[in-house]
């Protein structure tokens, strides 16, 4: 019977620390126009959700990270404890090289134009893919895991990528801020995150461009001529 009602104990402690919204996190992709990209992320527990489930975050978080050659900073501000890190790639090919951060599977298909190029990409966070292994670390309470992961739908994070200009065509974003996108993400969800970007080819924009000035000049040139030829003989006498 103690057993049961400290069993039934853990569990309002994680319906509170769940449902409440203890935790808040936001992820920040700004790609610049060198083609160089900074990857932020932030990640905020209070004292509640940091004694639950904070040593298995912190650990989940580390292991994953160490792989790509990225470190994991942890804050103490007040009450809360933050988890962050920040790295840079050269570009996306670089950042590929460096490895995986195995958070996100992507899709990204290209229709080449001739004055542009559309990327259509599909991105699908794989938040669930760790819900179990944040839930092997909560077995101390005794509460079932599916009660657990039902409860864990409700955790929420802010994706964010910004682009040195608005390139942006159709996408699901919650909001866009001039050169941002957002979207808000929970584990519940299963719909990916969907963008559709233009990239300009500058080389035949170029080109378009001076065969349109060379059109113009050609269209004034024979304007005037066609002036000139029905100005009347001895007019200028």
């Amino acid at each position: 019977m103690k057993w049961r009602q400290l069993s039934i104990l853990g569990l309002i402690i994680l319906m509170l620390v769940l449902v409440t919204g203890c935790a808040n996190g936001t992820a920040h992709v700004t790609v610049k126009k060198d083609g160089s990209l900074d990857i932020a992320f932030s990640l905020q527990l209070d004292s509640r959700a940091e004694s639950l489930v904070g040593g298995k975050v912190e650990e989940l978080l580390t292991s994953r990270l160490q792989a790509a050659g990225i470190e994991l900073h942890k804050t103490k501000n007040g009450k809360s404890t933050e988890y962050q890190f920040l790295k840079s790639y050269d570009s996306i090919q670089d950042m590929q090289n460096a490895g995986s951060l195995e958070f996100v599977d992507t899709e990204v298909t290209t229709e080449d134009k001739w004055l542009y190029t559309r990327y259509d990409a599909a991105v699908q966070p794989k938040l669930n893919a760790y819900s179990d292994e944040i839930i092997d670390g909560l077995g101390t309470l005794n509460v079932p895991k599916s009660l657990v992961r039902l409860l864990m739908r409700n955790l929420a994070l802010d994706f964010k990528l910004t682009l040195p200009y608005d390139l942006y065509g159709p996408n699901n974003a919650a909001e866009q801020d001039g050169n941002t996108l957002t979207w808000h993400i929970t584990m519940a969800d299963s719909e990916p995150l969907r963008l559709v970007v233009y990239v300009p080819d500058i080389r035949n924009i170029a080109i378009a461009g001076g065969a349109v000035i060379l059109l113009l000049a050609l269209a004034v040139t024979m304007f005037i001529r066609k002036r000139k030829s029905r100005k009347p003989k001895g007019s200028g006498k």
